[in-house]
């Protein structure tokens, strides 16, 4: 399955831009519903379609999740960046509390834009429900290429996983 992302102009978004992500082949989509980007706005786009996990306690990239933003232009001065993980559960067993674990978007390997936070909320439960973790972060694109990655670590032990699709996406735009 593939997935594209576009962008379209919306009144009940009041004017701002509003996301579409459109299921090509596998679902039927009616033709109000596809839109077409506006001049000057461009996307970038990764997913991964296999399942991963990490017990790693400090930030770890996600496989497949990576992508570089363009520098700068007079059309391009921003990235909406969007990190989604639908499926993602906790297993193990906690060291303290309840398991946890955190996902983020991540700038050139330095600054953690934006995260999410997944628990299992009843310590010692035996439970693994599923969480959506999705992360959206506004982005100021510099003079030169920057590196966005999708990372992610459990908190109190465990391991976090992630079984199915999962992509990150950025909208570029000049506001």
């Amino acid at each position: 399955m593939k997935l594209r992302s576009s962008i379209t102009s919306s009144p009940v978004a009041r004017g701002a831009f509003a996301l579409s992500l459109l299921f090509a082949g596998s679902v039927s989509v009616p033709a109000q519903d596809v839109a077409i980007a506006p001049a000057g706005v461009s996307d970038l786009y990764a997913e991964t379609l296999t399942g991963a996990s990490t017990t790693s306690g400090t930030f770890v990239a996600v496989p497949g999740l990576t992508f570089d933003l363009p520098a700068a232009t007079s059309s391009n001065k921003f990235a909406i960046v969007t990190l989604n993980m639908p499926n993602t559960y906790l297993s193990g067993t906690p060291t303290s509390g309840p398991l946890g674990g955190e996902v983020a978007i991540v700038l050139s390997g330095v600054t953690d834009v934006a995260i999410a936070q997944v628990s299992n909320e009843v310590a010692g439960s035996s439970l693994s429900p599923r969480h959506n973790a999705t992360v959206v972060a506004k982005i100021s694109l510099l003079s030169g290429v920057q590196s966005v990655t999708a990372e992610w670590r459990t908190v109190r032990g465990g391991t976090l996983n992630n079984d199915t699709f999962a992509s990150m996406s950025a909208i570029l735009t000049a506001n």
